[in-house]
């Protein structure tokens, strides 16, 4: 099990838009807001993250091997919509981001109102039916 302040570091980069306290940018690949420093720090060390800057008070991080988090998370959330239990972690480029994705879906599917308008990589968006896609 992830604890929830990793899980909600790097789902708010899931979750990151134009509109949201986390942003995204396209071009860079870059991820902007304010996160727990001890959290971002700890990623640091793992590798995940790579800090671009951090003194200004908002904070600029890369995720390392973007790719692949972004496609476990997704298929993560897809097989716990699905009902399948977290085992097919073991065969994802990253297991982790497979945990934290499959873990974020039973967190919302456990909350009372409805996602309607919710935006994150790897749920289905309302407005188009799709699957969203950072």
């Amino acid at each position: 099990m992830i604890s929830k302040k990793v899980r909600e570091l790097f789902v708010s980069l899931m979750e990151a838009t134009d509109d949201s306290a986390v942003s995204y940018d396209n071009e860079t690949e870059q991820y902007s807001g304010y996160f727990n420093s001890a959290v971002v720090d700890k990623y640091i060390d793992l590798g995940a993250l790579e800090l671009v800057e951090g003194s200004t008070g908002t904070t600029i991080i890369l995720l390392n091997n973007r790719d692949d988090f972004l496609s476990s998370f997704a298929a993560g959330v897809r097989e716990a919509k699905n009902g399948a239990d977290q085992s097919y972690a073991d065969y994802n480029a990253n297991p982790f981001a497979f945990s934290v994705g499959f873990e974020h879906f039973h967190q919302m599917a456990k909350k009372k109102r409805l996602l309607v308008g919710y935006i994150c990589h790897g749920f289905e968006n309302d407005d188009t039916g799709l699957v969203h896609q950072q």
